[in-house]
């Protein structure tokens, strides 16, 4: 018995068979009431897509995204173009973005949400203007438990980061809880015991406490409380008591906070360092690189994903996409150069 097909159903409702498709694949130029009646009736004659016909209009949209690449935007949400250009993670963010949807036949363009006179809501219509239909959102630091008011029923969207900002979309993020384990384990090998971790406790609490729970599950120590130091306004002073109490052969910290704070102390009472967050221009400080290329890759797949199945607006079940990060050894001399072309 052959499969029903799209004409079966065009046929048996008296309609045709492009608007069964789009229909079908979500589209917005069918009445709702049509739109369940198709939905019925493919139901009822068991109808299923075909994967390779699926698999070559996939083919089919890329190929002319290829001659006329659709631009896609990526905004940030609160650093300035200065703060991203001194941003090595920000930098290669960008780079992987940007290198992924040139592979998939889109174009990306940079938005800044905090430009003098810009609202989330006037930056909606310049995109809805210009006919750009998706966008990635760069991670929210300040406004963690904030919300941002965009016009989501209009467009796809990818936010990178976890945090409590409101709505809840698909979102990108480091597996922070991976990160700190990664580095317990290559600390744990080169014979540290008495790791300490301190950290501000707002970026914590934004990844929902991933650091912190690592810390204490793959600690080398039975009772590591000690040598945790969650701080909501870390400081010079507050961190070097906590050396002196704390007493650890290490410090592991969320990015590179303690490393000037270090300096300061003679060398026989440094304890070495290491970064959840390396940087390319401090390769002196080993730690886990999160490669924020394969992060911003991630975001513009996910984004894409949806452009090509129709999805706008905010989704009934968000998907979360972690993406891992690699343990660098400390290295000395240049650091590599990130580019990414930026229109003038």
């Amino acid at each position: 018995m052959a499969r029903p097909s799209l004409n079966d159903i065009a046929l048996k409702l008296g309609i045709s068979k492009m608007t069964v498709s789009r229909a079908l694949r979500g589209g917005k130029h069918v009445a709702a009431a049509l739109k369940e009646k198709i939905v019925q009736t493919a139901t009822e004659l068991g109808y299923q897509p075909d994967p390779e016909i699926a698999k070559l209009m996939t083919h089919m949209r890329r190929t002319r995204l290829v001659a006329s690449p659709l631009t896609l935007a990526f905004v940030w949400a609160e650093r300035s173009s200065q703060e991203i250009e001194h941003s090595s993670w920000s930098q290669q963010l960008l780079l992987g973005a940007h290198q992924q949807a040139a592979k998939l036949g889109f174009q990306l363009e940079e938005f800044h949400l905090a430009a003098r006179g810009m609202t989330a809501r006037r930056l909606s219509a310049i995109l809805e203007a210009r006919g750009i239909p998706g966008f990635i959102l760069s991670p929210l630091v300040s406004r963690s438990r904030g919300h941002v008011s965009m016009a989501w029923e209009k467009f796809c969207s990818v936010v990178i980061g976890l945090g409590y900002a409101r709505p809840q979309l698909h979102r990108v993020h480091h597996h922070h809880f991976l990160g700190m384990m990664t580095a317990l384990r290559m600390l744990k090998k080169q014979g540290y015991k008495r790791i300490g971790f301190y950290c501000g406790s707002t970026i914590n609490e934004r990844m929902f406490r991933a650091w912190s729970a690592s810390f204490l599950a793959h600690h080398p120590l039975a009772q590591p409380g000690a040598l945790l130091a969650l701080r909501k306004s870390p400081s010079r002073n507050d961190f070097l008591q906590w050396l002196c109490t704390a007493n650890p052969d290490v410090v592991i910290d969320g990015g590179h906070l303690v490393k000037d704070w270090l300096s300061t102390l003679p060398p026989s009472r440094q304890p070495d360092h290491v970064s959840l967050g390396w940087r390319a221009d401090v390769p002196e400080v080993p730690g886990i690189d999160q490669q924020a290329d394969v992060l911003g890759a991630a975001a513009v797949d996910l984004l894409v994903t949806q452009y090509q199945q129709n999805e706008r607006g905010i989704p009934a079940s968000p998907r979360i996409v972690m993406t891992e990060g690699v343990w660098r050894p400390a290295r000395t001399g240049p650091a590599p150069e990130l580019s990414v072309k930026r229109k003038p």
